[in-house]
């Protein structure tokens, strides 16, 4: 018997469709995995899923998307250093974790000594793809709520590329 079929790594998809649907939402100067480095001789290397830069090349918003299940407690703690040591690196003052669906569609921590916000939010899957973006776009405005002006959210509904 032959079977055909396909078979697709979710996580990677899901990461893809979170930064192509944020950098759209984005007015502009987003680049997808872009390197950086955490030391000053630049041994430690980091890449976000997502940067925004300012026209001169300075980062204004670091996103990265997580297809992780949520624990009762809350998302994975490893998720939080990982954002702590992007907006180090990036010297920002906050940065985003985009999880597949949680019990909340947005929570905030504030890290100690540090002035950094660390925010999470979760996309619910489980609707129209239409529903999907705007939902992205809530998630565009909170990146860059008074540095940037975000595209306008999708009228209709929208076709995402993965």
């Amino acid at each position: 018997m032959t079977v055909n079929g396909f078979l697709f790594n979710l996580a990677t998809v899901f990461e893809d469709f979170v930064t192509v649907a944020l950098r759209d939402a984005l007015a502009s100067h987003c680049v997808m995995q872009a390197t950086h480095h955490l030391d000053e001789r630049d041994a430690v290397r980091v890449v976000p899923d997502l940067v925004q830069y300012a026209a001169d090349g300075t980062p204004l918003a670091v996103a990265d998307a997580k297809y992780k299940a949520e624990r009762p407690e809350g998302f994975p703690d490893a998720d939080l250093y990982q954002m702590l040591a992007y907006c180090t690196a990036l010297n920002l003052q906050e940065g985003h974790l985009v999880y597949a669906k949680g019990t909340a569609p947005h929570g905030s921590h504030r890290v100690k000594h540090a002035g950094i916000d660390i925010h999470q939010h979760a996309l619910d899957l489980d609707q129209a793809p239409s529903a999907l973006l705007a939902d992205v776009h809530v998630i565009a405005e909170r990146l860059t709520p008074d540095r940037l002006t975000p595209r306008r959210r999708p009228a209709g509904p929208a076709r995402a590329r993965p």
